[in-house]
This record gives structure tokens, sequence and C-alpha cells, in this order.
């Protein structure tokens, strides 16, 4: 059985501007994935990069073999792999802890039952060697699991081929100035671990959908992004337990009231308690109404359709008049047709909504 472990040995070769012992720090939040999460520690067993990197196990209160598969890699890899062992709070909880412990100049969160590409991964970290942007985006795909087939030949998809028209790849931008083309999701993006420790970024604990928070929360404090043309990250589609799935988004519709709650809380400090300029409120305000389009698709899936109606149109109501910004920001179709229809389409939308998560 693994001990909960406060302190690694081995020394950290790397010694940069941040006064980091690390060059990246990558965060495993992990709960019951001793099925997956060997896929995941092995995609950064790279010798040419095990010096500069540190990856962090979170073990949230596992039931299974999570701990002990992840201990084999902090036993091979001493200098490298940490596993810390704590009680279950939820997957914001395994990002809070890692963002306390993290020692890397940059920050990244890989969760268990995904992986990255060895060779971009790779690229990436070696990009990080001379960066000091405050971002670091990199692409990923959609992996979809099919147990028939290996694992090399699943089916892979980009959500986003580029993160906006004209890149130029490697070199770094002034945020505010291209703040209205981006979209940057958990999955896309490297930070600097300074920004998260400094402002002291916690998100929501035993709550689902937090990864919205985690993108948000840093942004009035990033002055810099770059990009770099890799692949890195494989986001798992499919399988069985995901919070895509209908039975699952039914189940979690007060746990995405509470993120939602805690973003337009967040939003009400900006300007005042939290300095933020206007290009960066309106990029708070674009992901904050992509959230809220999540929430739409999550009332759609209930059963009693004319209680969840009331229930959405009455949120739409409120986002219309204290949050005017974020309502004109919608760009899903649905939540348009729906505001347009006045609500009418509701029971045709839910039927939609119920045939493509079923």
């Amino acid at each position: 059985m693994e001990k909960e472990v406060k302190k690694q040995s081995g020394s950290a070769c790397f010694n940069g501007t941040d006064g980091a012992k690390k060059l990246l720090s990558v965060i495993v939040p992990a709960y019951n994935a001793e099925k997956y999460i060997r896929t995941a520690l092995d995609s950064f067993c790279m010798e040419e990069i095990l010096d500069d990197i540190e990856i962090l196990v979170i073990n949230d209160g596992s039931t299974d073999q999570t701990g002990a598969v992840a201990a084999e890699y902090q036993a091979r890899f001493p200098g490298t792999f940490r596993v810390i062992t704590k009680p279950n709070g939820g997957h914001g909880s395994g990002i809070n802890a890692g963002i306390l412990l993290a020692r890397g100049k940059y920050f990244k969160v890989v969760d268990s039952d995904d992986w990255v590409d060895r060779e971009p991964f790779c690229r990436l970290v070696n990009y990080l060697r001379d960066s000091e942007a405050d971002i670091v985006w990199s692409g990923f795909y959609w992996v979809y699991e099919d147990e028939k087939v290996p694992m090399d030949s699943w089916r892979k998809r980009a959500e986003m081929l580029c993160p906006f028209e004209g890149v130029e790849y490697g070199r770094t931008y002034v945020f505010d100035g291209i703040a209205e083309k981006l979209y940057i999701k958990m999955h896309n993006m490297t930070i600097r671990t300074r920004i998260l420790q400094e402002n002291k970024i916690r998100v929501d604990e035993k709550c689902y959908y937090v990864d919205t928070e985690y993108t948000i929360f840093p942004i009035p404090h990033v002055s810099t992004a770059a990009f770099i043309d890799e692949f890195v990250y494989m986001y798992r589609i499919g399988r069985n337990g995901q919070s895509m799935s209908r039975e699952k988004m039914q189940k979690n519709e007060e746990n995405m009231k509470r993120v939602l709650k805690s973003l337009l809380r967040f939003y009400d400090r900006l300007g005042s308690e939290i300095p933020c300029t206007p290009p960066k409120k309106q990029y708070i305000a674009n992901l904050t109404a992509r959230a809220a389009a999540g929430y739409y698709r999550i009332m759609l899936c209930q059963e009693e359709a004319h209680k969840s109606c009331m229930r959405l149109s009455g949120f739409d109501s409120m986002l219309k008049k204290r949050y005017p910004d974020i309502y004109e920001a919608n760009i899903n179709r649905a939540v348009t047709l729906l505001r347009g229809s006045h609500f009418r389409l509701y029971d045709a939308a839910s039927a939609l909504c119920r045939i493509v998560y079923r």
C-alpha cells in the first residue's frame, strides 16, 4: 500500500527565471483509474525529458489499485513521479492540490484516463525551455475509444485545427491583442505556475465541470500567450461513466449550476476586486457563455420537460437582465433557436438532445 508522499527525493536540474526546480509540472488527478492510468503515465516516460518534468499523481481517495500503480512509477523514476494520496475531493481538489505542490516553471493538467502523444509532448517541453509566455497553447484530439480495435487505430478528431486564423506559431502575443479570437480549453493550456500560485487560483471541489473555472480564473493575470503547432493532448471519448453521457448530465444539473454561479460571481468581481482589462473581460464573458450553453444542454436532457423548460427560461431571463455581455456572447445555435422561439421549441430540442446523448 502506498503512503502519503509529501516530498520526493532526487535532484532537479532545471532552474529557470521563476526559480522553478522543474520545467513543467503535470498534474494527474486520479480516482479509481487503475484501468486507464498506465496509459497516461507511460506516455510521459521519455528519457530525454524525465529530468525536466515532474508528474504529480493526485490519488483522490481511490478504493482500487490506482495508488499502487502510480507508486510503481515513483519507484522507477523517483526524480520525476510523485504520488500524493488524499481524501476524496473530486477533480477540482486534485487540481488545487497540484497548484499548491507544483515545482515547475509551467503547469499542465492531464486527466488519468487521457494521455499525451509522446513526440509532440517532447516538443512542447523543449519549447518551454526558452519560453517566457504566460500561456502556451497546443492542440488536442478527441480520441474515440473502441475496444474492438487496437488503441493506435482509434478514431481521432480535432475540435480546433488551429487557435485562430493567421496564427504565427512560436510567436509570443500580447493576450489582449488576440483575446477576441481565442478559445482555450484545459486540454490546450500550459500555464506559468507562478500565475496560479501567486494569485491563489482555486476551483470548486466535489463538483463536475470545473475545467472552465481552471481556464478562466487565471486570465486577468495573464499578459502573453504563445502557440505551437503540435497536437499534444489525447482526450479519450466514449468510456462508460464520462460526464458527457445523458445519464451523467441528468444527474449533474446541480454541479453545473454550482459552477455557473461561481463563474458569474467571478465575473461580478472583474474590474473592481480583480483588475481586468476590457479585452480579457470580454474573453471571460465569451467562455462563460460557452459554459452556459452546456447548462442548456443539460437541461434539455432532463426528464420533466415542463419543469426543466421553466427553470431554463428563468435562467435565460436572469442572464439577459444581469449579464448582458455574457447573454450576447452566445454562439450556440440551439440556444439561439430556443431564445428566438421564446422557448416554444423546447420539446423538439429536448427530443433531439436525448437522441444525440442517448
